[in-house]
Parts: structure tokens; C-alpha cells; sequence
């Protein structure tokens, strides 16, 4: 009689163990198809994304070469006519792209100009290293910096631990 149970409860353990790896792998497989799913959506959302720039980069540089055109068209008529038409009677987009032009040339970059010469001196660790080196107490070196004596002592600690 054990050893039937024995059997049974055997054949029990392999069928559980059977069914578990089962169930492992279709977690598995579908853990996979989601991964799979959700690589293709942002593979589709950064294609649409890329496409957009793309449609507007091509928009925006036919805007520029109109603008330049017009630019260009405006100037030889100005250069054939001697004369330029007066603003109050050109037409509204000649008017703007005029402004826009005027606006570009006034917007000519030139570098600031610095009149004031930088100075630099000498930093506080190291006139108080210097000074440290060339054999001052520390209630000296405080009194020459204006300084705590615990932050002259503070410094030359910090200076010997970097060495």
C-alpha cells in the first residue's frame, strides 16, 4: 500500500512540475511579445517624430528661399527703377518681408568689447602656503590675511594632506 501511494504521489509531483515549466514558458513567451510590441510602438513614434522635423525642416528652408528670392527680386527692381516705391504703397507681404530684411541687416553681430583689463592676484591658500613656507607663526600669517587663526591652521592642514 506505500509503495501505491508512494507512486502516486510521484506521478502528482511530475505532473505539478510539468505544468509549472509550462505556465514558466508561456510567461515567458508573452513577457517576450510585449517586449516585442512595445519596441515597435517607439520605433513607430520616433519614425513619425523624425518624419514631422523632417517635413518641417523642408517647409521652413522653402519659406528662406522665397524670403531670399523676394529679397533678391526687390533689390534688382530697385536697382532697374532707381527709385524705390514708397512703403505706405507696397503690398502687405512686401512690406514685411522688407521689415524682416531691414530687421537682418540692423542685427549685424559685433562682438562686446571689454575696456576693463582683468586682474588676477594671488589666492588666499596659496599666500598663506607661502607664507607658511617661508616661516611664519600662524597667529603672523592670520594677522597678514585677516583671517581666523583656525582657518590659517585649516589651510595648511589641507595643504600637507594634499601632498
Amino acid at each position: 500500500m506505500t509503495a501505491f501511494l508512494l507512486g502516486i504521489s510521484f506521478i502528482i509531483h511530475v505532473i505539478t512540475l510539468l505544468s509549472l515549466i509550462i505556465i514558466w514558458k508561456r510567461s515567458g513567451a508573452a513577457d517576450h511579445q510585449d517586449l516585442k510590441a512595445a519596441k515597435k510602438e517607439m520605433e513607430d513614434i520616433l519614425l513619425a517624430y523624425t518624419t514631422e522635423m523632417k517635413e518641417e525642416n523642408e517647409a521652413f528652408l522653402k519659406e528662406l528661399a522665397s524670403l531670399d528670392d523676394r529679397r533678391k527680386t526687390d533689390r534688382n527692381q530697385r536697382d532697374i527703377n532707381g527709385d524705390e516705391i514708397p512703403r505706405e504703397k507696397r503690398p502687405m507681404n512686401q512690406k514685411a518681408s522688407d521689415e524682416i530684411i531691414q530687421d537682418e541687416e540692423d542685427k549685424i553681430y559685433s562682438p562686446p568689447i571689454n575696456e576693463e583689463k582683468e586682474t588676477f592676484g594671488v589666492s588666499l591658500g596659496s599666500q598663506i602656503i607661502s607664507l607658511h613656507n617661508n616661516g611664519y607663526s600662524l597667529d603672523e600669517i592670520a594677522k597678514k590675511v585677516n583671517k581666523g587663526k583656525g582657518e590659517v591652521e585649516l589651510m595648511i592642514k589641507f595643504h600637507r594632506d594634499g601632498q
